[in-house]
């Protein structure tokens, strides 16, 4: 088993209990996530379901956002100007720890770009 980086839409799929999103996770040895992704999940919970939600994001490892993410999400973004910061810092974080990215954000991260899997669409 491997581990891999889940982007927000995954994450956001299991919360509504999306079989295919829990299948890719249940698939890996350890499930991580970007501190960004824990912002993108946790600015979009309703208020009654906070602290639910957090404790939710406690499946997941954390990759904190240091410096070397930080330049790489610059360079991603220098590269290619429509990627948002949140996609960047999610992609770089996914890069700088050599682990694949699991999206199905097909728009900023096409499912041929190295390290990236892209499981199923909606």
């Amino acid at each position: 088993m491997s581990e891999r980086f889940f982007d927000t839409n995954i994450v956001i799929d299991m919360l509504h209990n999306r079989p295919a999103a829990w299948a890719e996770v249940r698939a890996v040895s350890r499930a991580w996530i970007s501190r960004m992704t824990w912002i993108e999940v946790m600015s979009g919970a309703p208020d009654n379901l906070a602290a639910e939600t957090e404790e939710f994001l406690r499946l997941f490892a954390m990759s904190e956002i240091d410096e070397e993410i930080g330049r790489r999400a610059a360079a991603l973004r220098h590269q290619r100007k429509s990627l948002k910061s949140p996609d960047a810092i999610i992609l770089a974080s996914a890069q700088v720890s050599g682990r694949i990215l699991v999206t199905r954000n097909t728009k900023d991260f096409p499912a041929e770009m190295p390290g990236i899997r892209v499981p199923y669409t909606l």
